[in-house]
């Protein structure tokens, strides 16, 4: 199958691509084969394959949230360098006035 420069031209702009003349002519040559390539691929039955988002099995990393007895407040304001209301001050590094 022959691909002509009007086609080379028309899938460039479709893809928002500006080729040189040489890049027109290399991609000339390696369309067709793309094209069979593809229709070969097409060929093949794939109704028993299930479609997949990803090619290997992805499984959650993450670990179970577990309820367990928090540091008491007392001794969090022990170790914090200022502390109101029941909260950590800190600085302020982004933009505003402390």
């Amino acid at each position: 199958m022959k691909i002509d420069e009007t086609a080379i031209l028309h899938v460039a702009q479709l893809a928002k691509l500006e080729l040189s003349e040489d890049e027109k002519i290399e991609f000339s040559a390696q369309l067709p084969d793309i094209i069979s390539y593809v229709k070969k691929i097409s060929e093949l039955d794939t109704g028993d394959i299930r479609p997949t988002e990803h090619i290997v099995e992805l499984k959650n990393v993450f670990r179970n949230d577990i309820v367990r007895k928090s540091i008491d407040v007392s001794e969090l304001q022990k170790m914090a360098p200022k502390f109101e209301d029941g909260h950590i001050v800190v600085p302020i590094i982004i933009g505003g006035q402390e």
